[in-house]
């Protein structure tokens, strides 16, 4: 795996692992052909996968905000199968929706769509 999605995926996974979500299994593969892409293919435990990946001439957070943007993807859609399918929730909403990824300020963030507060940088959420 490229050192750039690796590197975002350190952060992603840590906010995975606190707010109890299944966790991906990552495997190394060049599916994304785009100039300059990093991609790698995550595994559900019901044998599905999903592309992801990073374009390494975007900075360190819009990085980071692409792939928790993705990864968030397939974890609603393993969740989705369980009880419940908003993750990461929000807390001033949690039954309502997931925070959105996005980068503000130069840092890439989980933020609340609705109020647009911003709850934690990605990869330091605490729940």
């Amino acid at each position: 795996m490229g050192p750039h999605l690796a590197d975002a995926f350190a952060h992603v996974l840590h906010d995975l692992e606190v707010c109890a979500a299944p966790i991906p299994r990552i495997e190394e593969s060049d599916w994304q052909t785009w100039p300059g892409a990093e991609s790698a293919m995550l595994g559900d435990v019901d044998g599905s996968g999903t592309g992801v990946w990073v374009d390494t001439t975007a900075s360190a957070a819009e990085r980071l905000a692409m792939l928790a943007d993705q990864v968030q993807d397939w974890a609603v859609e393993s969740v989705r199968r369980g009880t419940r399918s908003n993750w990461p929730p929000c807390p001033a909403h949690p039954a309502n929706h997931p925070l959105q990824a996005v980068v503000v300020d130069d840092a890439a963030v989980w933020r609340c769509p609705r109020s647009a507060e911003v709850v934690a940088e990605i990869g330091h959420l605490v729940v």
